[in-house]
Order: structure tokens, then sequence, then C-alpha cells
């Protein structure tokens, strides 16, 4: 936040966001996916006097207008960042009585996906450890195996997604699955918990490197989608507002493989 060497300036105040809007196709709602949502900071500028205050505004202006995305949390969700720009303009209102501090309530446009994503990967939020990684809210657990997410020749796995979201790799950058072949093989495959089998076919030999990167395909850092039949698997979200339940996505993969899931969790 632009401020002089007082410590004039702008303050937030606070962030405000709404919930997510939903799309129905029809009348039927045979088809409903997530909308939009509206969010706003509020904050005021204070300064020593009118002229202090003018020049003080138009650095605000400035800043904002130059910034472009950037990424919000609220102070009590630290680990929580919603992906933002300040396209609509706005204007500061006068505090009673005075005429060197004025209030304003800043628009925020969302970029991208209307979620808010945790600032930490899946590989680095291990359970409810005091390092500053982690905010209440986030849904994680305690026990071990909840917090595991690299698999070691293991063909029946289980992942825990502390997400409010379902997560459908392809629609995701930031979410990874590796496979590290640990022999040679013709054929890897993964089975989600809605029966979603990911195939990729190829000759592999022991150390190569098969990653799915959203929608990127790729065999030791090369894009390779040639050799996959298209499907994408989803990793469901673990925990149930509704039910106040835990659960974790029930997941089969071939042998000889050192599998790792690496990704951002996804709020509302």
């Amino acid at each position: 936040m632009p401020k002089d060497n007082f410590g004039l300036g702008l303050e937030g105040l606070d962030l405000f966001f709404s919930s997510i809007g939903r799309n129905v196709s029809d009348e039927h709602r045979t088809h409903v996916t997530d909308g939009p949502r509206s969010a706003n900071i509020r904050a005021y500028i204070k300064s020593m006097s009118r002229q202090d205050y003018k020049l003080k505004r138009n650095r605000v202006y400035s800043f904002f207008r130059q910034l472009g995305d950037f990424y919000v949390a609220d102070i009590d969700e630290p680990n929580k960042l919603l992906k933002v720009s300040v396209d609509t303009e706005f204007t500061p209102n006068w505090l009673d009585g005075v005429n060197h501090a004025a209030e304003m309530d800043i628009p925020l446009s969302i970029v991208g996906q209307p979620y808010r994503i945790s600032r930490h990967t899946s590989l680095e939020l291990q359970g409810l450890k005091r390092d500053g990684k982690w905010s209440r809210g986030m849904h994680l657990r305690r026990d071990d195996a909840y917090n595991q997410y690299v698999f070691n020749n293991v063909t029946d796995i289980s992942v825990y997604n502390p997400s409010d979201i379902d997560l459908y790799i392809k629609q995701h950058l930031d979410f990874k699955i590796k496979f590290e072949c640990l022999q040679s093989m013709s054929r890897i495959s993964l089975l989600d918990e809605d029966s979603n089998e990911f195939i990729f076919t190829d000759a592999l030999k022991t150390g190569d490197i098969v990653e799915i990167e959203g929608h990127r395909i790729k065999k030791n850092g090369q894009l390779s989608a040639a050799k996959f039949n298209d499907v994408y698997p989803i990793l469901k979200g673990g925990y149930s507002e509704v039910y106040q339940e835990y659960s974790m996505n029930k997941i089969k993969v071939s042998t000889g493989l050192k599998v790792t899931f690496d990704f951002r969790p996804k709020y509302d």
C-alpha cells in the first residue's frame, strides 16, 4: 500500500467478497456450474493536509492502475488467496468534518476462477503443524493418512483433497500428477474414484517421468499428449459441509510407479 515516511497514505480496513454464484443452463437444471462472485476492499487515505491528501489520492490511483493482477487474502484467513485486479473506477469520500482523510470501497474483478486458492501446495501442507502454512477452515487433518501425497510402488492408494470443490485436473494448471517409472513398462494407468481411467501408452524405461499438468501431458518434460486416451482424472473434495464428514479418494494405479499428487486446494 502506498504510504509516506510518516506512515500516512492508504490503509486497508477490510476485504469483502460474496458467495460464488451458479450458472444454470435451463429450467430443468441439467447443467449447473459455478459462476461469478464479487469482491471489494474497504480502505481509507490519511494525510496531513488537503493538498497532501490529493497527492496521496493520486498515488493510490496510479498504484492500482499499474499493479495489474494481484492476490488478496483476509487477515483472518491468510493462506487463502483470491486473484483479482482493479478494473472499475472508484472515488474516495471525505470523512465527516475533515478534508485530509477519505474512505472508499475499491471494487475488485476476479481473475480466472472464482475460488480462493491455498498459498501452499499439498506437498507443503503437512497437517496442522505450527509452520504458518495453514489457516482455520482449510479442512486439514492431523492423521498422517490424510497428508500423504507421494506413493512408492503402491497400486491401491487413498488421496485426500481438502478443497471445497472437486478438482478436475484438466481445468487446473496448478494441479500436477507425476508418474516416475521404477521399471520398464508400456502402459501407465490411473483409475479415479468415479471410474475415469487415464491411460498413457509408450515404451517407458526406468527413470522416465510422465506428468499430468492441468490439460498438459508430458513425458520427460516434453509435451506428449498424443500418447494418452484423453481422459483426465478428478480428485473429489474430501470434506462435506452438509454432512460434516471427511472422505478420501480411492484410486488405483499401475504397478512399478512412484506417484506424486501436487496441487493447491481451492475454497469458497
